[in-house]
């Protein structure tokens, strides 16, 4: 009756009442229908991975895990996220694949006090002026990508005479916004800035500007099927290999688009906080090998890395969640070991500190695509609340 009559708002009260000894229910809020759903299966895999080499028990205490998904709709997303809270009474909140679900759920997560993990969504915002104490990101920020990839792309390739090209929504408008500003901060100059739809199903007639202009470089954010039917057709119209072209990661996933382009990703070069080429994965690369036969790309890894961080707060506190306080600096203590690398988190935001790799895509000694690691930017910081 007391945890009924509490409601989100004093969601920490029947929480402390909770036995520390009964299980701890991790729920994951991830998209498995929508246009994500390839992600989502694969975040969910890199968890479950993790919870079955820890034989699902965390800090001395069994863990439960609950799954929902949320459709790759915010609406879906909140309604979901007030059931795990006020039904399921869930401990720990971890996943999210899109930056408008984050950023959607955010308040709520917050006014109850509930220990969120952001898996996935990159959206510069919450690691700003959407911050909360109760909000961890064991990822990148879109800012982390662009700035770095503006970097490389003007020590390494070219000063001037490139373009760039979106996914004109929210993601899309900050990986090329933030790239955009540092390029131009080092003294390059870029030219055309091309928006397509999310979900584009034709590049054509951007591909035949492409061939008429001949940029030195583009830089493009697509994802997903985006990034998919990109590379394809720019083999298709003979363009790859004649046009550097760069992106954050997702443009070169190594298990959502490398696995179903093939070739027509050799020479890619991607800034990213994932390899599969990276030090820090070789032991959850070769696991996750084992587990579903193939590499993994962002999702699998985030999945994978949630569950490290929770599980290394959780050991930090042998399982007592009842003080938050204590479990939230036993993250901002010291880095932990993570398949993407060594993870800080700033304690201004709860925003990882992460390596940023320059990946460019390789055939392996196997012959196979794969995001080789050629320089590592270290400890990117993004810049924060005042930004």
């Amino acid at each position: 009756m007391l945890a009924a009559a509490a409601g989100p708002l004093l969601f920490g009260v029947p929480r402390l009442l909770r036995a520390q000894d009964g299980p701890l229910k991790i729920a994951l809020l991830t998209s498995l229908s929508g246009p994500f759903a390839s992600l989502g299966e694969s975040m969910r895999a890199g968890l479950e991975l993790l919870l079955k080499q820890c034989n699902y028990e965390m800090g001395g205490r069994q863990v439960q895990l609950l799954v929902e998904d949320d459709h790759g709709k915010p609406d879906e997303a909140i309604r979901k996220v007030r059931k795990l809270i006020e039904r399921d009474q869930i401990d720990i909140l971890g996943g999210v694949i899109s930056a408008n679900i984050a950023l959607a759920i955010r308040d709520i997560v917050h006014d109850a006090q509930l220990p969120t993990f952001i898996s996935n969504a990159a959206a510069n915002d919450l690691a700003r002026g959407a911050a909360s104490p109760y909000v961890f990101r064991p990822t990148k920020t879109s800012w982390m990508l662009g700035h770095t990839g503006a970097l490389w792309t003007f020590e390494q390739i070219e000063k001037s005479g490139g373009i760039t090209l979106g996914s004109d929504y929210t993601a899309g408008r900050e990986y090329i916004e933030d790239f955009a500003k540092t390029y131009q901060e080092q003294g390059g100059t870029l030219g055309e800035r091309i928006w397509t739809p999310l979900g584009t199903p034709d590049f054509a007639p951007i591909l035949m500007n492409l061939a008429a202009s001949n940029p030195r470089f583009v830089y493009t954010f697509l994802a997903g099927a985006d990034a998919v039917r990109f590379h394809q057709q720019m083999q298709d119209y003979q363009l790859h290999g004649k046009i550097q072209i760069v992106g954050p990661g997702a443009l070169y996933d190594q298990e959502d688009v490398i696995a179903t382009v093939g070739k027509a990703a050799l020479g890619g070069v991607s800034t990213f906080h994932q390899s599969p080429g990276a030090a820090a994965a070789q032991e959850f690369v070769a696991a996750y090998q084992a587990s579903r036969g193939r590499l993994p790309g962002e999702a699998s890894t985030a999945g994978y890395v949630t569950g490290q961080v929770i599980q290394a707060g959780l050991e930090a506190v042998k399982g007592d969640l009842s003080n938050k306080a204590a479990f939230k600096q036993a993250l901002l203590d010291q880095p932990i070991h993570t398949a993407f690398g060594p993870m800080a988190f700033d304690p201004r935001n709860n925003q990882s500190i992460l390596d940023i790799y320059v990946n460019r895509v390789e055939q392996d000694d196997q012959g196979r695509p794969f995001n080789t690691v050629v320089h590592t930017y270290q400890r990117i910081q993004d810049p924060g609340p005042r930004s």
